[in-house]
């Protein structure tokens, strides 16, 4: 076989001596990956929030006990304010800038901390947390990383696989 495409990247046949292997991307084909994905903002969202996705939608996130798994599953953040029914972009895989208003305890993001989705809709907390813990006891229903504080406001966006928090 010659050269192929499987979804989206580029494979060329390769035969050093007797073994045929494949190139990814091969003859200078290249990718390039997409780090933020546009949504229909279900609610009104401002920049910085943890967000999931229902369908189209993109919802704040919580880890409030009480709700469904859907809520804190998150997939990003949000890369700008948006209103209800109108396009927000969502950074899920680079650095999203965090605003105060996005932030549990704190009024600006701790550099060199890990970050976990807070209880309070949309927001993050500091790993590990200024005030009490993330338990089932402090009224969450899940610990989930959401990333790594590079500064103040700059986030490095490393979702992390839900932690389901039972007694």
């Amino acid at each position: 076989m010659t050269t192929r495409s499987i979804f989206n990247r580029r494979y060329t046949s390769f035969t050093p001596g007797s073994t045929q292997v494949w190139l990814a991307n091969g003859t200078g084909a290249g990718t390039t990956v997409a780090t933020t994905q546009d949504f229909i903002a279900g609610q009104n969202l401002t920049q910085g929030q943890v967000v999931y996705v229902s369908g189209t939608y993109a919802l704040a996130a919580s880890a409030a006990s009480g709700i469904t798994p859907t809520e804190f599953n998150p997939i990003g953040f949000t890369a700008s304010s948006a209103a209800a029914s109108s396009t927000v972009p969502v950074v899920y895989d680079d650095i999203a800038t965090v605003t105060s208003s996005a932030i549990t305890d704190e009024v600006a993001l701790s550099p060199g901390y890990y970050y976990s989705l807070s209880k309070d809709l949309g927001r993050v907390v500091r790993t590990p947390p200024i005030s009490g813990g993330i338990t089932l006891s402090g009224g969450y229903a899940a610990a989930v990383t959401v990333g790594l504080a590079l500064s103040t406001t700059e986030l490095h966006v490393e979702i992390g696989t839900p932690v389901v928090l039972t007694e």
